[in-house]
């Protein structure tokens, strides 16, 4: 994925260029070239931009949040009459390429705009492994394949460790498109080789999917809340509240703020 989001901005750059020399006499069609670095709630972004008309400019780049580790997060279940004590560790990241439009209504007088356009990136947005307490330990095959009620696939395993655990993602779309408003220009008027802009919008990603490992399958499927209470004999609404507020978590915020250059 990485290489193919730094080839998508290697070829934006030489597409800039070309057109650069073909049109030098032209004011606004890919005759200059900025550089912008943001940061905000869609992460670290590195960016770059052309204008294509007073009107109109187009960017393309990458933005990521790092890696975020969280480690020994305790919690308390019941399996079989037997209260335990797990543990989970988690992970967190994004990164996405983006390609956007920047649509200046009132041209060059000011520097409001509106962008649509989209970010594609990675699809499993959080991961965690859940550790079993070995005074209630999980059973073999616990989580019923969706079709077939009786055909049990996702298993907490491996089975040959002193401890059991359970592997889980939650999915998201690849592709998600993108909606929003700024203010300043992605490359700064001639007069000026620096400048700063911002941006607020949404990533419309989609409504996510809850997954489980299957250690035996070798594949992530599709879990649901009752598969979930199943194996922790979960009797509360714990789950159900999760399961709630996932299906409501279908954008992704994006506000930034961004230092951009001129480069000719």
């Amino acid at each position: 994925m990485n290489k193919k989001i730094l080839f998508f901005v290697a070829a934006f750059m030489l597409v800039a260029n070309v057109a650069k020399a073909q049109d030098e006499d032209d004011n606004y069609i890919f005759t200059h070239l900025g550089a912008g670095l943001s940061l905000g709630l869609d992460g670290i972004g590195v960016e770059v931009a052309a204008p294509c008309t007073p009107y109109l400019g187009i960017r393309a780049g990458i933005s990521f949040i790092p890696k975020i580790n969280i480690k020994n997060i305790n919690f308390d279940y019941t399996r079989k009459g037997i209260d335990g004590k797990g543990k989970v560790d988690a992970a967190f990241k994004k990164i996405d390429g983006k390609l956007l439009f920047d649509a200046y209504p009132f041209g060059n007088k000011y520097s409001f705009h509106v962008t649509a356009g989209l970010f594609i990136g990675n699809n499993d947005l959080a991961t965690a492994q859940v550790w079993e307490d070995s005074e209630a330990p999980f059973d073999g095959y616990v989580i019923p394949e969706s079709n077939n009620p009786n055909n049990y696939v996702v298993e907490a395993g491996p089975s040959s460790a002193s401890n059991k655990s359970i592997k889980a993602r939650v999915k998201y779309n690849v592709v998600k498109p993108y909606v929003g408003i700024g203010f300043g220009r992605m490359v700064p008027k001639p007069n000026k080789r620096v400048g700063v802009s911002c941006d607020i919008g949404v990533q419309f990603h989609g409504k996510p999917s809850l997954q489980a490992y299957s250690w035996e399958g070798k594949k992530y499927l599709d879990v649901t809340a009752g598969d979930i209470k199943s194996l922790l004999d979960e009797k509360g609404s714990t789950i159900d509240d999760v399961y709630k507020y996932k299906d409501k978590f279908i954008v992704w915020p994006v506000i930034n703020i961004r230092i951009t250059g001129r480069i000719f």
